[in-house]
């Protein structure tokens, strides 16, 4: 196609659709018309209904400058990544740094640990003792899922063995 038939003007775009219902455009023609009302942004009542049915759909054309908010969203995005990578390696460097208590293990080794109870830091003391705490409750619950799991797997039994009986 031409460059000139991609400059057309509404008038010729509108006589061009009427012959194309009118049935005397070649397939050629129509070939062009549809590839001329896919690309332009020109709009008419005759040119929006030829474009119906020819199931045409105008794809908008973007520019290539970039907004002034596009730039500020980018800014934006960029510095708060560089703060959240920043804060993360303070963080990790603090953890690594900051003194913590030491406890030694049965084996040994050396146990390092820092417990917070509702947001104060414990001592040695208080902390085996939370721990032992936390600990006890764990095996409590633990104990409660296994009873109750038994009790859930025998009455299943039952319910199989009398639905099998019956």
């Amino acid at each position: 196609m031409k460059t000139d038939e991609m400059n057309m003007t509404v008038a010729e775009l509108d006589e061009l659709c009427r012959l194309y219902m009118d049935c005397k455009l070649s397939v050629f023609e129509e070939k062009e018309l549809e590839y001329v009302l896919s690309q332009t942004s020109l709009t008419s009542p005759a040119i929006e209904e030829v474009r119906a049915l020819m199931d045409i759909q105008v794809i908008p054309t973007c520019s290539l400058k970039k907004s002034a908010r596009s730039n500020r969203n980018w800014n934006w995005r960029l510095y708060s990544g560089i703060a959240a990578s920043i804060a993360i390696f303070i963080s990790v460097a603090i953890f690594f740094v900051s003194p913590q208590e030491r406890l030694p293990d049965n084996n040994g080794c050396t146990v390092y640990i820092a417990a917070y109870s509702h947001g104060q830091k414990l001592n040695e003391r208080d902390a085996i003792a939370s721990t032992d705490i936390a600990m006890a409750r764990a095996d409590s619950l633990m104990q409660f899922a296994a009873l109750t799991e038994r009790e859930y797997m025998m009455r299943a039994n039952d319910i199989i063995s009398e639905t099998s009986n019956n």
